[in-house]
Order: C-alpha cells, then structure tokens, then sequence
C-alpha cells in the first residue's frame, strides 16, 4: 500500500468504512500455468509466467466476478430498507444469476429482466436461467437487450406505486459503489503477488460493462501498484465506449472515496479486436483457447467472456507484446455455467 500518500490513506479508510456483505470467499487463488507456459514455450521458443486469480472460486451463485460487487450494492439496499432488486442480464446471465443467490441468502424479493442469448439450444433453456429460477427470482423477459433497461424502470415504477422500497441494479453491478468490490480485490491480489516474490508487468481481464476494469484501475493507483499495465479484453463492444464508461466509474469511485479531484487517472487500456462476431458469439480464437487451457490445466473458461480475454492474452504473447522473460496475471471472472443447458421442461416445472 502507499501508505505515504495521505489522500490514498484516506481513501482506503473511507474504502473500509463501506458496508459490505461478507459472502465471498476470499483471498481467491492465484495460480500458476505452468502445463500452458511450457505448451507456449514448444511453439514459440519462449513465453512468459502465467498466473491465474482463480475468482471462478468466489462462492455464491457458482461464483465469478460479480459476488465482489454485489457485495456492496446489496449491502446498501439492506440498509436502505429496500424491499426488492431488480436487475437485468440475458438469460445466461452471471451477473442475474448471483443478484438471485444473494438476494435468496438475505431473503430479498428479487426480479431479473432477461433477454434471449445469442446463442441457443432448441428445447433446452440456459442454465443461469434454471438457477434464477430455483433461486426464487421472477424472471420478465424481453425480445432484444435494448428493451431491459425501460422494462426495469416500469416494473420498478409499477411496484413504487403500490408502496414498494426498490432497488434498479444496473446491468453488471457496474457503478462505483459495485466497482469497490475490484478497488479492495487488488489489495487482496498485491499481496499475494508479493507473497510469492513476483513482479507482475501485465494484467488481462475481460471488460464489458466497465466496473470490474474500473475497480482494478482505480485500485492499482491507490494501492500503489502503478507498474502493472491492466488490459481489459473486450467481449462486445467498441473500445472507445466501454472506456468511457470505466472512466466515468473511475471518477463515481473517487468521488465515493473522497479523493481530489483528478487524483484518479481514467486512461484505460481495452482490446476490441477479439469480439469476433458479436457478443456471446464464441470466436474460434477464444474456442481455441478455452481447448487449449483445458488441456494444459484442466481449467474451463466461459463461452461469452474469458475465453475471449484469454484470446486476447494469447495473442499477445505470440505477438511479443508481453516479453518471454515477463510475468502476466489474468483474472478469471467466472462464468462457466454459460456453456450448460437444462430442457425447458425442467425450469418450466420449478
């Protein structure tokens, strides 16, 4: 930590101050691919360290990178007195399916507002959507992901009029409050990279609704972890949006922290080039990668956003954007449940 500055002293007490729910299960894993490295290495005649943090592991609702930010925004609609969360994902959706375990373990009403996935299996129903449902959600469905965000305003308009406490998640958990969960995720990861005698000069992660990447920026610089170069592989959409976006929950984060103005960079490093054919489209790059991660370590990525960013971390290896004497970290954010299918009679029957 830099604990010389007092801005950044003072903004990892105000971190601490939060509340937070205390469901994850922490510190996650890092870990070594060494099976990955050495398979590299054959091709290419050399390859860097890799190391994964295993976030896979967070625990509620099969874990991934949303139980960190829901952490917070759930423990402020506790506080709020809120009566029912409302959020909204597709029907494979990380983010609805751990808003719909946690709300069940605090016992608040939930409803998620899903759209159809890319990608689909004739007479089978998404997983996620199996779970929302034995988690006790109600589930609304939309056509097309544009509709979500107005639908989850009418029903919380309809439910505010008849006297109703709600609380509208946006999508991902993706504002400063949430992005928290990755500012205090960075203290955890530093000290186990330091623990283990490390210098890590490149982080990769998947960057789609922009809190996870914020979080980790933002908390890189407050906690003084300012030579490691942080590339957020995006799953969708262009560069240009998404790190607009992780700029905008940077400054909500510093405002949330008390911390000067500007004191916070917002530049933002997102690779755009491996989304290959659209959102939750598996690209054969990324399909190669979950195969070959598999192979090597008996690690699954998910279909819609890892295996995408491990593309992307391939590419840059074999490209020799990363040294071969260097050491990269990549944050697995969960997710894997997007490859099963349950039959819709099943979830129709729950």
């Amino acid at each position: 930590m830099n604990m010389s500055n007092p801005d950044n002293r003072r903004a990892i007490d105000k971190l601490n101050a939060v509340p937070r729910l205390s469901f994850g299960h922490y510190p996650t894993p890092v870990e070594e691919l060494s099976r990955l490295r050495a398979e590299l290495a054959r091709e290419l005649g050399g390859c860097p360290r890799i190391f994964l943090k295993r976030d896979d592991y967070t625990g509620p609702g099969f874990g991934g990178n949303k139980v960190r930010k829901l952490e917070y925004v759930l423990a402020a609609a506790i506080d709020a007195g809120v009566d029912v969360a409302i959020t909204t994902g597709g029907v494979k959706s990380n983010h609805a399916r751990v808003t719909a375990a946690m709300c069940a373990k605090v016992g608040l009403r939930c409803i998620l507002v899903l759209n159809p996935a890319a990608v689909s299996c004739e007479g089978l129903d998404a997983a996620s959507q199996y779970l929302d449902g034995l988690y006790g959600a109600e589930i609304v469905t939309v056509s097309h992901r544009d509709e979500r965000a107005p639908k989850m305003e009418a029903v919380a308009a309809r439910l505010r009029a008849d006297g109703l406490n709600v609380s509208v998640i946006p999508l991902g958990a993706s504002i400063p409050l949430g992005a928290l969960g990755f500012v205090r995720a960075v203290a955890e990861v530093k000290s186990q990279i330091e623990s283990m005698g490390l210098h890590i000069g490149h982080l990769f992660h998947c960057s789609s609704s922009g809190g996870t990447q914020a979080g980790i920026v933002a908390g890189a610089q407050i906690f003084d972890w300012s030579d490691v170069e942080i590339i957020g592989v995006s799953p969708d959409d262009a560069s240009e949006a998404i790190s607009a976006e992780v700029g905008h929950i940077i400054s909500g984060i510093g405002e949330l922290l008390e911390m000067p103005p500007a004191m916070l960079d917002q530049s933002v490093t997102v690779a755009d080039q491996y989304v290959g054919r659209g959102y939750g489209i598996p690209s054969p790059e990324a399909q190669r990668a979950t195969a070959l991660l598999a192979r090597t370590e008996g690690v699954i990525l998910d279909p819609v956003y890892t295996s995408k960013a491990m593309a992307g971390l391939i590419d840059w290896i074999r490209s020799g954007k990363i040294p071969a004497d260097a050491n990269v970290l990549f944050w697995h954010t969960g997710g894997q449940l997007a490859h099963f299918y349950v039959p819709a009679k099943l979830s129709a029957s729950e």
